[in-house]
């Protein structure tokens, strides 16, 4: 067995605006950051294994802040990998969501897509691969141990997360109904399962996945449908320990001024410092 987390990224500048955002490459913002940064120093004592993180700007940097905060040595394995990212809208990248005049809607139904763009059910086709070629191959390795001797970080997106969460719960050899309450991530916030072979000991109650963000999520990170239960390769045991997990924002404030909701540069805090007369 093993145990997954799985993780939304920290604000972006485009999580504040009004816009179709699934391959848009848009940075975290600085209150992103700092929430990338609190969600680092929160799991700095939880030895992870490997990180799987999206290359959009806003997964990878989230990720990095993990890896960077890691106590233990060596550092966990660090993968980067397209099959991570968030949900592509096609023509209706960067362009307004919702009912009004100019809008992009989506309609209803997994089937449904921008053109030149994803489904959901294309959204899931990946996060199946995803599971394939990471991890698939840790769960062979690990048949029979603990899920605690092996951690796992997946660091997406808001609907990319839902569909690989779903991929897992789809494969369980168990008629109990799952509880699907997803409404959205927040950001930096968690989610936490066990997975192992279904010949493994598992005390499995019937999987809930319930989340309430903090504030409004856009729509660009809510699925318009819950995640197929279509299995795709052999049964598992699945069980979720905890979900959308924020604890460690507690202590994050938006900075005054229009400040927190710019785009994070690592260099203005060096240009900051410069000017206030700093050497």
């Amino acid at each position: 067995m093993i145990t997954l987390t799985v993780v939304r990224h920290g604000e972006s500048t485009d999580n504040l605006k009004a816009l179709w955002a699934g391959w848009a490459d848009a940075p975290l913002s600085n209150h992103g950051m700092n929430q990338a940064k609190a969600l680092g120093k929160s799991l700095e004592s939880t030895k992870l294994d490997a990180i799987f993180a999206s290359p959009l700007l806003r997964a990878l940097w989230t990720a990095q802040q993990v890896e960077k905060q890691q106590l233990a040595d060596p550092k966990p394995s660090f993968t980067v990998s397209p099959l991570l990212r968030e949900q592509h809208f096609g023509i209706a990248e960067q362009k307004p969501f919702g009912d009004g005049k100019g809008a992009y809607h989506r309609e209803s139904g997994r089937s449904f897509r921008f053109p030149e763009g994803e489904s959901l059910d294309d959204v899931r086709d990946r996060a199946n691969k995803a599971i394939a070629a990471f991890i698939e191959p840790v769960l062979k390795e690990c048949h029979g141990s603990a899920a605690a001797d092996k951690h796992l970080m997946v660091v997406a997106h808001g609907i990319f997360n839902a569909e690989f969460i779903g991929a897992f719960l789809a494969r369980r050899n168990d008629p109990r109904p799952v509880e699907w309450a997803y409404k959205g991530m927040t950001n930096t916030g968690w989610t936490r399962l066990e997975v192992g072979y279904t010949d493994e000991q598992m005390t499995e109650s019937a999987p809930v996945v319930k989340t309430n963000p903090e504030g409004p999520v856009p729509a660009s990170s809510v699925p318009k449908e819950a995640p197929s239960s279509r299995p795709d390769g052999s049964p598992l045991a699945v069980r979720i320990l905890c979900s959308d997990v924020t604890k460690h924002l507690d202590g994050v404030h938006r900075q005054k001024g229009g400040i927190g909701s710019q785009g994070f540069d690592e260099k203005q805090k060096d240009l900051r410092a410069f000017f206030s007369g700093a050497k």
